[in-house]
């Protein structure tokens, strides 16, 4: 998360390297689209690649040689996107969490739309917004995706609505 913020290429999508990497790699990447990876140092190179074969995405162009670091040496432009505590949110949220996760308790006002819905959400392009999920893999996925389409000025959160309730003393909203 704090690498994708600290700069990424503009318009790449960011999706956390771990057990759940395939599934939105399937449901969020372009499948006739080739991809080139940007990795940290000490990324499973091996994992990534595993993880794509299995859902049978096939179009691993390659990685980028020396990550953001050669990127910005070259001077090529670099995108960023503000992080901050749960407990620092403020003004409206967007939350991308499944819906039983926003049913069960989010924070006053937010608008929810599942992250796999963002692709197709109309109307986000409307001012500051942070982006919040449960722990911030799914919150900065979500921002990847909004930056794409020149959307608002975007923040993630990092950490959940719990987070956000146990740093104010304020229950969060139920359903929907």
């Amino acid at each position: 998360i704090a690498s994708f913020a600290a700069g990424h290429i503009p318009g790449a999508l960011s999706i956390e390297l771990r057990p759940a990497f395939a599934t939105w790699l399937g449901w969020l990447a372009d499948p006739g689209r080739d991809l080139v990876f940007v990795l940290d140092s000490g990324q499973d190179r091996a994992g990534l690649v595993r993880q794509a074969r299995n859902i049978g995405y096939e179009r691993l162009t390659g990685e980028l040689a020396g990550g953001m670091p050669a990127w910005e040496a070259a001077g090529l432009p670099a995108g960023r996107v503000r992080l901050v505590s749960a407990a620092e949110v403020t003004g409206p949220v967007l939350d991308v969490r499944q819906d039983s996760e926003f049913e069960a308790g989010h924070l006053p006002g937010a608008r929810h739309i599942e992250l796999g819905a963002l692709p197709e959400a109309a109307g986000l392009d409307e001012g500051p917004v942070t982006v919040m999920c449960g722990h911030g893999e799914r919150a900065m996925t979500g921002a990847s995706l909004l930056t794409r389409t020149a959307g608002p000025d975007l923040t993630v959160a990092l950490g959940g609505p719990g987070d956000w309730a146990a740093a104010h003393g304020r229950p969060l909203e139920t359903g929907r």
